[in-house]
């Protein structure tokens, strides 16, 4: 390689490697804006709805936030199967509850244990 050729491969090196220098926290602009054909949480989560693959677990939104609730499934001793993420709980095929916003546990912990078997 010709002396040419060298300085054009570190060059292209640095700029490389300050284009990657940025923050590492930030992330990038358009993943902040949620999009628009996503339903309103509200919508989704919705006291005594049943519970079901198609609405359980669902991305929504709240205002401009994006929420991506992946539920957590439990097989109950009694052969139920018991559902929850931030949003709401339940059982499948049964009713939906909904989690307050300021439930700092957003665990249904009393079901989980009688689910589990443990009183």
């Amino acid at each position: 390689m010709d002396r040419f050729g060298i300085v054009a491969a570190a060059l292209v090196g640095a700029v490389a490697l300050a284009g990657c220098a940025g923050d590492s926290a930030a992330s990038p602009s358009g993943s902040t804006v949620a999009p628009t054909d996503l339903p309103a949480c509200e919508d989704v989560y919705v006291e005594g709805a049943v519970i079901d693959n198609e609405n359980f677990g669902l991305a929504c939104t709240r205002g401009d936030e994006l929420l991506s609730p992946r539920p957590v499934r439990l097989e109950c001793k009694d052969g139920r199967e018991l559902l929850f993420n931030e949003l709401a709980w339940g059982y499948f095929g049964e009713g939906m509850h909904i989690t307050p916003e300021d439930d700092p546990s957003k665990v249904p912990e009393a079901e989980v244990d009688e689910c589990l078997g443990i009183t």
